[in-house]
């Protein structure tokens, strides 16, 4: 039996059996017609997937001659990434998400001129829809690897890497802010507000957390609204070596937004300890009280946004509502 490297957090490779990738894999017949199956992986994450029948579509589609290489190590979260090879040799990352073509077309766009200017960010190389309505995403492999928990090197490295995003939009009007600062009204309410008492409830007290009006986002820096030790590679030094993981899109806006997700992303709050999380609440002391509670109080209701929009089960939407209403008071 064949076998790919799965590398894990620690950047060591381990073999994985699995059965042959090519044209024959899993093929057999069924009433005389030739089926391909296609092994799901990433059953842990909320977006579990098919590499190779991604991979299959899109070098029908596009000619590529993607090669599948390995598996990144996926222990849940939203997002997961399978290797792959080039005709050419060049290695890189695959990745499917639900946001739409048109925002990761621009996300590609944006993250490419970033990385001109010397931003440890992957180059999008393919940005295509797939025939299921997920856009597949062929990016850059970066060097480094991930850390289980950022230590008092790491945490700093990881704050100023952040800090380096700070004006990269200032000529990118139209990279709109996180989604959850809506430009426009009524975005909450197509999903929240469709939860009954308690959304209505929720979306009034933000708007009083706000002082009565949409809190509107300022800012021009590069904005990764999913930023966590799980999206940061690292060197055997601590210093940051890529920023990955962009497949929601990049926003533009304030930069000490993007620090949140380590108080109240549920894989945040496990890779930070007490004495690291400091150095985290030094940088967000330059925020003001009222912006800061606006920040969280956002996060905490797009949570419940997010629930909604993407149909996750009543319990999961249930346990945001409760974390929101609690947060909110």
């Amino acid at each position: 039996m064949d076998s790919h490297a799965r590398r894990g957090r620690s950047g060591a490779r381990r073999v994985l059996p699995t059965a042959p990738v090519g044209p024959l894999a899993g093929r057999e017949c069924l009433g005389g017609e030739a089926v391909t199956e296609h092994k799901i992986e990433f059953r842990f994450s909320e977006n579990p997937w098919a590499p190779t029948a991604v991979i299959e579509e899109v070098n029908a589609r596009t000619g590529s001659g993607l090669v599948l290489t390995g598996l990144a190590d996926q222990d849940g979260g939203s997002s997961s990434a399978a290797f792959v090879a080039w005709a050419d040799g060049r290695e890189s990352a695959m990745t499917r998400t639900r946001t739409p073509l048109a925002v990761m077309r621009q996300t590609a766009s944006v993250l490419n001129k970033v990385r001109g200017q010397g931003l440890p960010v992957p180059e999008h190389q393919l940005v295509m829809e797939l025939s299921d309505g997920y856009v597949a995403v062929v990016q850059e492999r970066l060097p480094g690897h991930h850390v289980n928990a950022l230590d008092e090197t790491t945490a700093a490295s990881f704050v100023a890497m952040n800090n380096r995003f700070a004006g990269l939009l200032r000529h990118d009007p139209q990279v709109p802010r996180p989604r959850a600062f809506p430009d426009v009204d009524g975005v909450f309410e197509n999903t929240i507000g469709r939860l009954g008492k308690r959304g209505r409830r929720l979306l009034a007290r933000l708007l009083e957390v706000d002082g009565g009006r949409p809190f509107r986002m300022q800012g021009d820096d590069l904005v990764h609204t999913d930023y966590t030790p799980g999206n940061v590679l690292f060197d055997d030094t601590g210093n940051v070596t890529g920023v990955v993981d962009w497949n929601t899109g990049t926003a533009r806006g304030d930069r000490h937004y993007a620090l949140l997700g380590l108080h109240w992303g549920s894989i945040g709050r496990k890779t930070v300890g007490t004495e690291e999380l400091k150095v985290v609440e030094n940088e967000l002391a330059h925020l003001t009280p009222a912006t800061r509670r606006s920040y969280e109080a956002h996060w905490m209701v797009d949570q419940v946004h997010e629930s909604v929009l993407k149909h996750f089960s009543p319990e999961r939407i249930e346990a945001d509502v409760a974390r929101a209403e609690k947060f909110l008071g």
